[in-house]
């Protein structure tokens, strides 16, 4: 097979080599982009617009590929009066790079600025900027300068656009990693020479930092619960595993170091039994206080500030769904969800007040989460502090009692609820929704935000609606169904 390939590609490849071969011999076997992954792809494209307000002299190279190199190349090496680029396009050696930012330097040399959503540096930004250094100065350019633009997390006021970005200057560490650049190429070539995938173990990195788009391919075989799914695991244990192809629990030998912890994992989800311990689970629950408010938040973070007293990747809250279960087992459901683009704190903590009353145990599942947005919301709006940390003194955590007291085979050695749930409440299941993971959530509200079709926005509506309810109804169910586990026991 050949070249060319892209800078995506390239990166692909040295985080997996698998995923390189895939996505150019088989680009068929990639699930199809969901709308989460495609909100991603904007809010990349929208940090790469922010920052190119810090260059007002830049130009945009704009078209089909065929004008963006012929232009790229007439307004560096063949024209002087141009200053800064964005997006220009340079293919050399069959590799073919687009830079984010472009810009001459006083010498008349050239800067490469790579614009990245993260906040600080990572090893495959060097990668990248040594991919473009190379085929910059393959092309005849001489690169004086490489620099990673990073967003600033502490900035205020998205407003102010020198603040916005940390600029770091890493042209040593791009021309270090520059030397095993040849190297890389050659494998990479010669991987893609062959008619079959490399063989390369499945492990984390398949979800990191996103989920792998040919995951569902490559991890068709694996068992509901492997040898990923053993608790705290480290990654040198579980790397000896996988490169011994081990990935059913009953295939690792019996010598293997596991501490007691993760050996009684396995045999309990070999044996196929539940542990429940009913004494302890009895003991959490006597710490309820009746009205019970089942109560689950969702929150959106973006390295853009959607509103101008968050800073980049603060969370902020837009919907909340509480079940009021009370001691007759009458049981009611209050919720709140921000459907327009003004800042949605105040509103939904009003509203919030009025649902949550002043006596009863709030019902959680994972309180860490939802007690740091109460807090936030405390510190923005003092006045209504000590209602909110009241609501904070009463939280009480599902969760744990599937940490502590209530082991099955069916949580597939999780504790989460997406796992929990069908298992203890069989007729209730995310499967069926368009929304299936809290991380999905807050981009669907983003494109809510900024969708126009009524239509649309009636669906998002709706979809945000049944996920968040879910979580809380699906708690609703749990808590009745252990009150019964343990009565059925007296």
């Amino acid at each position: 097979m050949s070249f060319p390939i892209s800078k995506t590609q390239f990166l692909a490849g040295l985080h997996c080599p698998k995923r390189l071969w895939l996505s150019i011999c088989k680009p068929e076997y990639a699930s199809p982009t969901s709308f989460a992954d495609q909100q991603r792809l904007k809010q990349g494209e929208a940090i790469g617009i922010a920052a190119r307000e810090a260059f007002p002299d830049g130009i945009l190279i704009q078209g089909d590929l065929k004008h963006v190199l012929e232009q790229s190349w007439e307004s560096t090496v063949v024209g002087v009066g141009v200053n800064c680029l964005f997006e220009p396009a340079f293919i050399y050696d069959d590799i073919l790079v687009r830079c984010d930012i472009l810009q001459r330097l006083p010498s008349g040399h050239w800067e490469i600025i790579e614009v990245k959503s993260a906040t600080k540096l990572k090893d495959e930004h060097i990668a990248d900027l040594a991919l473009q250094h190379y085929v910059l100065e393959g092309m005849g350019l001489i690169i004086e300068k490489t620099s990673l633009m990073v967003v600033n997390p502490t900035v205020r006021n998205w407003q102010l656009i020198d603040q916005r970005f940390n600029l770091h200057d890493v042209t040593a560490a791009v021309r270090q990693w520059r030397q095993q650049l040849p190297q890389k190429l050659h494998q990479f070539r010669e991987l893609l020479k062959v008619s079959t995938a490399p063989v390369v173990p499945i492990g984390k990195h398949c979800d990191r930092p996103h989920v792998c788009p040919f995951k569902a391919h490559c991890w068709q075989d694996v068992p509901k619960v492997s040898v990923l799914d053993i608790p705290r695991l480290n990654s040198d244990k579980l790397q000896q595993l996988l490169a011994a192809n081990i990935l059913a629990l009953q295939e690792i030998p019996p010598d293997f170091p596991l501490t007691v912890t993760q050996w009684n994992f396995v045999k309990r989800i070999l044996d196929n039994r539940a542990e429940i311990d009913q004494p302890l689970i009895q003991s959490l629950f006597s710490e309820l206080v009746f009205p019970l408010y089942f109560f689950d938040v969702e929150t959106h973070s973006s390295a853009i500030p959607r509103f101008a007293r968050l800073h980049p990747y603060e969370r902020c809250v837009f919907q909340y769904s509480c079940h009021r279960l009370d001691g007759e087992g009458d049981c009611q459901h209050f919720e709140y969800l921000h459907t327009n683009a003004s800042e949605p704190w105040l509103p939904l903590l009003m509203v919030l007040l009025e649902h949550i009353g002043d006596r009863g145990s709030v019902v959680v599942y994972n309180l860490s989460f939802e007690k740091g947005v109460l807090q936030q919301l405390a510190a923005a709006y003092p006045a209504y502090a000590p209602q909110i940390n009241n609501i904070i003194d009463r939280l009480w955590d599902l969760q744990v009692i599937f940490k502590k007291a209530y082991f099955h085979p069916g949580f597939q050695g999780s504790y989460s609820l997406k796992k929990v749930l069908p298992v203890i409440v069989p007729h209730l299941s995310y499967d069926d929704l368009a929304i299936q993971s809290g991380n999905d959530a807050p981009l669907v509200w983003e494109g809510l935000l900024e969708c126009e079709d009524e239509q649309q926005r009636l669906a998002m509506i709706e979809q945000l609606r049944q996920y968040c309810q879910l979580d809380t109804w699906g708690m609703v169910e749990i808590y009745r169904v252990l009150r019964q586990t343990l009565a059925d026991k007296t």
